[in-house]
């Protein structure tokens, strides 16, 4: 696939400044919107030159229909859609730019593991968006592709979804012929035809707050994710309970909704705050101790 070059304009209106990301389904330009000069643009340039003739059919009445959705929405965690088009195979997504760094990069980059309160207020943001798109009427909205590098951390230490790729209703009787999927963060069900829903997006979130916490290659474990505690030890066991219930490869083992992930995040925090409270004296006199041990060893 043949890449835009800096300077070159679409639409009468994106200047192409630089690639942003290039991945198997699509390729991300930032982009100056010379509509609104000034303003950067994230432009996704989904190519379908690859398409079967019946693929193409059902991939462009999908598109069409959900990006017009897609540019209804207002979340302070999503990115505003500004317009979607077609140009030659090509389609294409213009999208408010995030400044910042992706979730991935801000957790290999640290050096030090992340803590369970930040995965956790990580988490409830992710799920705010979650029910935000699963709430929409007349059907709900599935993200379909939630995984580190698809998620911004702002300057304000904001969380932001940046990647609509395989946002999609979740009618009624609408199956799906094929789907688009990230290993390891994809469930069972999403990598065959069929009618996907909300619980997609909840295995998907668990995968993500695990590698946040332990990062590696999650396929390598196909759809059987271990305990979080077996390398990170001090964690909760609520937290493992947690991340366990969303990775379950049965569907219906697993929370059933964003209101029901929001609802157990809170109560890990909860247990998080009760046993740090718990165990602080015990420390605290281990520690005195020690200290006290020093003085009299020679």
């Amino acid at each position: 696939m043949s890449r835009l070059r800096n300077g070159q304009v679409l639409r009468d209106r994106y200047q192409v400044l630089s690639l942003l990301g290039q991945g198997s389904f699509a390729t991300v330009y930032l982009t100056n919107d010379q509509k609104w000069r000034g303003n950067l643009v994230a432009l996704k340039e989904i190519p379908t030159g690859h398409f079967s003739e019946k693929e193409y059919a059902v991939f462009n009445a999908q598109f069409l229909q959900e990006a017009a959705f897609l540019m209804r929405l207002s979340h302070p965690g999503l990115p505003r859609v500004v317009e979607f088009f077609a140009e030659k195979q090509n389609y294409y997504l213009a999208l408010e730019w995030v400044p910042g760094h992706t979730l991935e990069h801000e957790v290999k980059e640290r050096g030090v593991a992340v803590s369970e309160p930040e995965v956790l207020d990580w988490g409830l943001q992710l799920a705010e968006v979650l029910r935000y798109l699963h709430s929409q009427k007349p059907y709900p909205v599935l993200l379909g592709d939630l995984k580190p590098a698809n998620v911004v951390v702002d300057y304000q230490n904001k969380l932001r979804v940046i990647d609509f790729g395989v946002a999609r209703y979740a009618a009624p009787q609408q199956d799906r012929e094929y789907a688009l999927v990230s290993p390891g963060y994809s469930p069972p069900e999403q990598y065959q035809a069929g009618r996907l829903d909300e619980r997609c997006d909840v295995y998907s979130l668990g995968a993500t707050l695990w590698w946040c916490l332990q990062p590696t290659a999650l396929e390598r474990y196909r759809f059987d994710i271990p305990s979080i505690r077996n390398s990170r030890p001090e964690l909760t066991p609520a937290l493992d309970a947690f991340l366990q219930t969303c990775l379950q490869s049965e569907r219906g083992r697993r929370f059933q909704g964003a209101d029901h992930v929001i609802r157990e995040l809170r109560g890990v925090q909860q247990a998080a705050s009760v046993r740090q409270v718990q165990t602080s004296p015990s420390e605290i006199l281990s520690a005195l101790y020690r200290d006290q041990k020093k003085k009299f060893d020679f």
